[in-house]
């Protein structure tokens, strides 16, 4: 799949934080991110991998690399433990939390979270849209409508066992819920926002030098009186 979740994703700049008297240690989001799963069982390096890219992946994703590598990093630094069960021909490796990381996690969520940045290449490509013809923009728009929609049904999927009781964390669905509600309805506007994006370029004879036509005067008043007062 070219675009996937990730690229629709809420995501923050994924830098260290720096250690001082009141915050955590020096570590990543990505480390904070793997040691939050940690926080809630043992894994060996490949379910912790499949777990994160089903999960987590919709709000902060993550190369495979890193993934397999941020654990390591987590033991050397004291917050997770590796142990290796004999008895095969593989042995096989699980990484587990220490009190360290635990109290490491519940400082780090005590913090204030990086602003808000979203990261969506269709969008991106509509920007300079105007640097090619209609049926490029066209292009972009229905893949992006395709892809979110094909998202949208499969996060559907992942969330519905915990409505008869058989989620992967049944006691965490009060969690879940917070999440796959807000995902469900940035998809549902996504999805609708492309439909009628495509019916207007539709309309169009050229990307370029169209101006504040009646179309673009109503959607910017749209995106102005959309601002909620403080």
């Amino acid at each position: 799949m070219q675009y996937c979740i990730l690229q629709y994703c809420i995501l923050q700049y994924d830098l260290p934080m720096k250690a001082s008297v009141s915050t955590p240690p020096a570590l990543s989001t990505t480390s904070y991110a793997v040691l939050g799963m940690l926080a809630l069982r043992s894994w060996s390096p490949y379910e912790l991998t499949q777990q994160m890219r089903r999960s987590l992946a919709y709000c902060w994703p993550t190369s495979e690399r890193a993934l397999y590598a941020e654990p390591e990093r987590l033991v050397a630094a004291g917050f997770a433990a590796v142990t290796t069960a004999d008895g095969s021909a593989r042995p096989r490796r699980s990484y587990s939390i220490t009190p360290a990381g635990r109290e490491a996690m519940r400082a780090w969520l005590a913090t204030p979270p990086s602003p808000v940045r979203i990261v969506n290449e269709p969008l991106l490509r509509l920007l300079f849209a105007d640097q090619a013809g209609t049926d490029a923009l066209l292009q972009s728009l229905t893949r992006l409508r395709e892809t979110v929609a094909e998202q949208h049904a499969i996060g559907a999927e992942q969330v519905r066992p915990y409505l008869d009781g058989d989620g992967p964390f049944t006691d965490r669905a009060h969690l879940v819920a917070l999440f796959a509600d807000l995902y469900g309805r940035l998809f549902t506007v996504l999805e609708v926002w492309a439909s009628e994006a495509i019916a207007e370029v539709n309309t169009w004879s050229t990307t370029a030098d169209l101006g504040l036509t009646d179309h673009a005067r109503a959607a910017i008043e749209r995106a102005v009186a959309s601002v909620m007062p403080r």
